[in-house]
């Protein structure tokens, strides 16, 4: 029996296949009322098909069949769009098909709503429900002639196959997700969430509701940005009418509303909203917007949601769409030039700085968001619709949050492979995921700003530190063609210019093929461009006096920029009267070496952009999870609040994903240890286990190559001398049962890595790799992925490392069997992808010998973590 408060966690706000938001919820006592009306609007048609005949009204078994659940072997849901039901689905236990847990399912979905993707989102979260309560297949029945609930099955992705029998149509798979399933929903979902946006930025009508002060700014930008639908303003001044009361007056439907913040009537000013039929609503920023609560925002969020409205707000700056077509500035800056770049931001603030910055320096814009620091509208949400959005192919992500990290990880990833993505993030700054209670996330493990950047680069996105490297890349890729190497031509009218910029080129790992110091600028570009051997060039331009020399190579310039075909050219331009540049063709930085950084970070995501390209055959790794889930679960009910595993318990879950670690016999005496090292061959090692000492090398912890019965006896006393010194034992004591030696296998030689995997809670599971020892730890020479992790990137993780040569043959060693690491990396990445509840891993030392690679030491932690971090069935929520 499922407990109310587990049907609680049911509860879902999901976006519809045209961008529509809807509540999900399990069924209650009180939806009579509202069961009777839903059937009322169905038509006679659907009735009969699902009820395999005539059914005109909606009877009291009816009702009772659906709402008598116990939401483990039956289960109702209903889907409502503003309070009212437009499907109802659910599933049922079939007896008969006992011990195999068969739920019978079954849709009734209005009519009007048939084409929105109610019944695959209803499915989803069905499966979801029934997977929690151990259903193992669904099976349904269906008229002949019901073909769209048939392609319901289809095309949700389970295999489901439609049989023909008696007169019926037949469905019945299992649902367990596979990968088709994950794409059918991860597409549905992309589309789904793309429209939600697009909605937003391209509305037909809109309403501005507030005072003068509170929203006055934005009209004049609505008005000379030339907006092309309809535009209603509802202004009042101070204490003359409410939001609330002023929207009452609008007499039309209007798409999305612009209004002044009302702290008090939140609520209120949202079902207002409803009754003009908005999709969306934006609670504009004002001037003393700076102490709103994130309380504050959730209510906001939660009360559109309940009303069927994307927000954003309620300090928001606004939505930018330069489309001609649409032609919509509802922020209080001037409407930018028309491009290609796409910009989120959250926070009223970063938008005011990263929109004027933009404007500043001529970016052309497709479309600009800024979602509030707590917002509906998530960068997630904006990703999906730049993805298929064919006026924006550069994006531009200034990140406060990143909310769901594997669903982030995942959509981005997408859009960078398909577009060109930068994102700066202040990471320091960064909020944990809503997956994570507050009390869990103080559990889990912080990884430094370098790990953060590097896992999003793998992506293929680039990461930025600073906003203007940000700008400056944005208008080398939007003004110019992508080079196609690292040479370049390095061209000025200074010789100990040109000198630095050589140099400088070299910091960043370009290849100077030209340095020219010449006062024929233009000739020596233009000979540049067209050589073969040039892949990119950059003009460095002095102007000691004042006139007219920096603007006459700057339009010079220009024309040679709109001409070049392959070569991208880019300039700078240094002097006292430094002309201000607009849009164009040519890329203008502000020094050279902000122009050399931007055109190194492009080629460098270029590589990245390649790696992250999913490779013909590229395996994953594979796992026992039900094995392994069983050992979690047993230390989880004996430990609720969770905690480190035995090393057995760890070596069985490693076992349950193909990590073997070396043999080992726990021991209380040298007597014991001569016994274990007899079975386990001589020339084994003797260490501690204990949590005060492990992965201490600055302590005689780990004893190798004792080959014979005396040798074992000194390195006991070794570790009674370190117990000793360290007190944990006093000087008179022989007992070192505190340190929980152990007598190992010797393992192979070779170079010693130490892989960790942990549960981050801003970025979710996230894997390490690098060269074991204190050296490497300060010098931080890991390399960092998130999950699911391809061999390709296993041996992208280890050749990435400044120590890598330890691998392959330094100094005329033998190289390990690199193909032996990436199996344990890949099989440590399937665990930590797999079981979110393991939120540390830690194998140390790996030994990468030359024909395997073998596991010394492994500890793990568990936590009573949720099972699931990116369901089947998403809710739509941060």
């Amino acid at each position: 029996m499922i407990a109310m408060d587990s049907r609680k966690s049911w509860e879902a706000d999901v976006i519809l296949n045209d961008g529509g938001i809807a509540a999900l919820r399990a069924i209650r006592p009180d939806d009579r009322e509202k069961l009777h009306s839903f059937y009322a609007r169905v038509s006679d048609e659907s009735k009969y098909l699902r009820f395999f005949g005539n059914h005109p009204a909606l009877q009291d078994e009816d009702l009772q069949r659906w709402i008598d659940t116990d939401g483990h072997d039956k289960v109702t849901l209903v889907m409502l769009e503003r309070e009212a039901i437009i499907a109802v689905a659910g599933y049922e236990l079939i007896e008969q098909f006992l011990p195999a847990r068969v739920g019978d399912v079954s849709f009734l979905v209005q009519d009007s709503h048939q084409s929105r993707g109610c019944g695959n989102i209803l499915l989803e979260h069905l499966a979801e429900i029934g997977r929690e309560g151990g259903i193992q297949r669904f099976y349904a029945e269906m008229l002949m002639n019901n073909r769209q609930m048939a392609q319901v099955f289809i095309r949700a992705g389970y295999s489901a196959t439609p049989e023909y029998g008696d007169g019926l149509l037949t469905v019945d798979f299992k649902i367990e997700p596979n990968s088709k399933s994950r794409e059918v929903v991860e597409r549905r979902e992309l589309r789904a969430e793309a429209n939600s946006i697009s909605r937003l930025l391209s509305p037909n009508s809109i309403a501005v509701v507030g005072t003068i002060e509170g929203v006055g700014s934005i009209i004049p930008s609505l008005v000379q940005g030339n907006y092309r639908g309809n535009l209603h303003i509802l202004t009042t001044h101070p204490g003359e009418a409410s939001v609330t009361e002023t929207l009452k007056r609008l007499d039309v439907d209007v798409d999305v509303l612009l209004v002044e913040h009302d702290p008090g009537n939140i609520t209120e000013i949202m079902a207002a909203a409803s009754t003009k039929n908005a999709k969306g609503i934006i609670m504009v920023a004002g001037n003393q917007m700076a102490h709103i609560s994130e309380e504050t925002s959730r209510d906001l969020v939660l009360a559109a949601r309940d009303n069927g409205l994307r927000a954003l707000g309620p300090a928001a700056l606004g939505i930018i769409n330069t489309d001609p077509s649409v032609s919509l500035n509802s922020t209080p800056a001037p409407m930018p030039l028309a491009g290609r770049i796409g910009i989120f931001t959250q926070s009223s603030g970063v938008g005011t700085l990263v929109l004027s910055r933009a404007l500043e320096r001529g970016l052309g814009i497709s479309s600009f968001i800024a979602a509030g620091s707590f917002a509906d509208v998530t960068g997630n949400d904006v990703m999906q619709y730049w993805g298929s959005d064919d006026n924006t192919s550069i994006c531009l992500l200034s990140l406060d949050s990143i909310g769901n990290p594997r669903k982030f990880f995942r959509v981005l990833r997408r859009l960078a492979l398909e577009k060109f993505v930068i994102v700066f993030m202040p990471s320091r700054a960064l909020r944990s995921s809503s997956h994570y209670d507050v009390e869990l996330s103080s559990q889990l493990e912080k990884v430094d700003t370098h790990a953060l950047d590097e896992t999003i680069r793998n992506t293929g996105s680039m990461v930025v530190t600073s906003r203007e490297a940000m700008y400056d890349i944005a208008q080398l890729l939007d003004r110019q063609p992508l080079p196609q190497g690292n040479r370049i031509a390095l061209i000025s009218n200074s010789t100990g210019l040109s000198s630095q910029m050589e140099q400088s080129a070299l910091r960043f790992g370009l290849i100077p093929q030209e340095v020219v110091a010449s006062d024929q600028l233009i000739n020596e570009v233009e000979a540049a461009l067209e050589n073969p051997e040039i892949d990119a060039v950059l003009c460095a331009v002095v102007e000691i006096n004042t006139g007219d020399f920096l603007k006459e190579c700057r339009n010079e310039l220009e024309v040679l920029a709109k001409e070049t075909q392959k070569v991208p050219l880019i300039a700078s331009f240094i002097g006292f009267d430094k002309p201000h540049f607009q849009q164009a063709s040519l890329p203008v930085f502000d020094n050279y070496a902000d122009a050399l950084q931007a055109l190194q970070q492009v080629l460098t995501n270029e590589t990245k952009r390649a790696e992250a390209r999913p490779q013909p055959d590229d395996e994953i790794g594979e796992g026992d999870i039900d094995k392994a889930q069983e050992i979690v679960q047993r230390v989880l009910r004996e430990s609720p609040q969770g905690r480190w595993t035995t090393d057995n318990e760890c070596a069985e879950i490693l076992d349950a994903y193909g990590i073997g670690v070396v043999p080992w016999v726990e021991v209380a005496s040298t007597d014991e240890a001569v016994a274990a090292a007899e079975t386990l061959g001589w020339d084994v090692v003797l260490k501690s286990l204990s949590p005060i000492v492990r992965g201490r090398s600055e302590w005689p912890t780990v004893i190798r190559h004792i080959r014979d019965e005396h040798s074992m006896k000194d390195a006991w006393n070794t570790l009674r001398e370190m117990a000793v010194e360290l007190e944990i034992i006093p000087a008179d004591s022989n007992d070192i049962s505190a340190l929980n030696p152990v007598v190992q296998a010797h393992a192979t030689s070779g170079a010693s890595l130490t892989i960790r995997a942990v549960e981050n809670p801003v970025v979710g599971p996230i894997i390490s790799t690098g060269i074991s020892g204190i050296p490497n730890d300060l010098l931080n020479d890991k390399t960092w992925r998130v999950p699911p992790i391809r061999r390709s990137d296993a041996a992208s993780m280890l050749g990435s490392l400044k120590a890598s040569p330890l691998l392959t043959g330094y100094r005329g060693s033998k190289a390990s069997r690199l193909s032996t690491v990436e199996d344990i990396i890949m099989g440590v990445s399937k665990l930590k992808d797999d079981i979110s509840s393991i939120v540390e891993i830690e194998l140390t030392p790996v030994i990468a010998g030359v024909n395997a690679t073998e596991v010394v030491g492994a500890r793990m932690r568990i936590a009573p973590l949720k099972s699931e971090r990116d369901p089947l069935a998403r809710a739509f929520t941060q």
